[in-house]
């Protein structure tokens, strides 16, 4: 069995190293919250861009409120009885067409949008009075079109409704709805116009043109009998996310363009309400687009830091059976300072990748320490081909770890192969080596 000249320190080393790599997590861990800390003021900038632009919109099917009324004998005495009744379009189509850019502050951008839309549709009144009782008896005191068209920030355009034989110009109402609103409110304004009661003597066909902005999220509720989505943009990664998937979609480099259809059976939204208290779930069922950035700056930064403890623990092994194998004696000072080169590799990816992107970022801060281990390697290791091993293996281990966070899907996959072939290697490398005498040696006096 292979026996280096022993000293009787291997134990010691050992868990001198471990509190080493232990006083080690103090930094990482800085950088770690340093990076949650820079998250945060990227979303404070994002989100007074979209106070300034429009938050992530989500629309809703415009609603008819009826106010009913009859009266009725009470003993000898007349009374009125009153109720109220919203109702949702039989049948909707919206169309809407997404023209993106990227708004900045600082070094900071969001994706935003300008959105030409249009609602198509038609209610039938007749749905009103299915749920009362004696409803041949009940009259239409008033009759309201309300829209909530999400956040108001970004409607820059609003076109006369025309709905039946009328033009309708919708103003700000005091109603407020309680559906989450666009940017974070617990409410919702309402605009709303008022009709004749006579317009309700037969079916309602209306249509709605718009200019909507909004940032990150366009998203309708399909508060209809019968509802269709149609939506295009030029974006070229889009997310389909809520209640349900488009049945059609199309994603290319120059945009997408995606088609929905849903029916009352399947959103599950009624189309007659007694109020509007039960409104608040309804935002839960909302589809549309999701303007996605592939592989997010700050999510990816996070998720590197998240490997720091893996990097550091392979880097001090490696260090660790350079001394065994080759006779090399290295003080915890040595250590010391390439675990703070690997702290500072993270630090400098967040700083650089800021300016510059992460995989410009990422190479440039891999290349940095790489060569900064490598010739401090060759000095401590006692030549220059021992210090390019170092910073070779540390280079390979970093492109290792990039790989790991762009493949989100194959991440646990790929860690487990891979430090499945780090271990076995270490296991032949060792394999013959009495751990019980080995120990690095002591350089010979001059």
């Amino acid at each position: 069995m292979l026996r280096p000249p022993a000293l009787p320190s291997t134990t010691f080393k050992l868990f001198a190293l471990g509190a080493l790599a232990l006083l080690l997590l103090i930094p990482l861990g800085m950088v770690h919250d340093l990076v949650r800390e820079r998250a945060g003021l990227a979303e404070e900038a994002e989100s007074r861009i979209a106070a300034g632009w429009g938050g992530a919109q989500v629309l809703m099917m415009p609603m008819l409120q009826v106010q009913l009324s009859r009266t009725v004998a009470d003993g000898e005495k007349l009374r009125i009885e009153r109720t109220q009744r919203l109702l949702s379009p039989e049948f909707a189509r919206l169309e809407a067409s997404l023209r993106t850019e990227l708004r900045s502050l600082g070094i900071h951008s969001l994706p935003v949008y300008a959105s030409q839309v249009r609602i198509e549709g038609r209610f039938e009144p007749a749905r009103l009075r299915q749920d009362l009782q004696q409803p041949e008896q009940w009259s239409v005191d008033r009759v309201d079109l309300m829209f909530a068209p999400g956040d108001l920030t970004g409607l820059q355009r609003l076109d006369p409704v025309s709905i039946g034989e009328n033009q309708l110009t919708l103003a700000p109402s005091g109603w407020r709805w309680p559906i989450p609103g666009s940017a974070g409110q617990d409410v919702r304004s309402v605009l709303a116009g008022t009709l004749a009661p006579a317009a309700l003597e037969a079916a309602l066909p209306f249509r709605i043109d718009m200019e909507l902005a909004g940032s990150r999220t366009l998203a309708v509720i399909p508060n209809a009998g019968s509802f269709e989505q149609v939506l295009q943009g030029d974006w070229p990664h889009p997310g389909f996310s809520g209640g349900l998937l488009p049945r059609e979609r199309e994603v290319g480099e120059s945009g997408f363009q995606a088609t929905w259809r849903t029916h009352v059976l399947s959103n599950g939204l009624p189309l007659v309400l007694a109020g509007a208290d039960s409104l608040g779930d309804w935002s839960l069922k909302s589809i549309g687009v999701h303007l996605v950035e592939p592989g997010g700056l700050y999510q990816q930064n996070e998720r590197s830091t998240k490997y720091s403890i893996l990097v550091l623990a392979l880097t001090l092994l490696g260090l660790f059976l350079a001394e065994v194998l080759a006779g090399i004696r290295l003080h915890p000072f040595h250590y010391l300072l390439v675990g703070l080169a690997l702290a500072v590799f993270y630090l400098l990816l967040l700083a650089l990748s800021e300016h510059i992107g992460f995989l410009a970022a990422y190479a440039s801060a891999a290349a940095t320490v790489a060569a900064m281990v490598g010739g401090y390697g060759g000095a401590v290791l006692g030549g220059w081909r021992q210090g390019l091993l170092a910073g070779a293996l540390l280079g390979a281990l970093y492109g290792f770890l990039l790989i790991l966070i762009r493949s989100e899907e194959a991440a646990l996959l790929l860690g487990a192969i891979g430090l499945t072939l780090l271990l076995a290697a270490t296991m032949y490398l060792t394999r013959r080596i009495d751990w019980f005498a080995a120990a690095p040696s002591a350089p010979a006096a001059s």
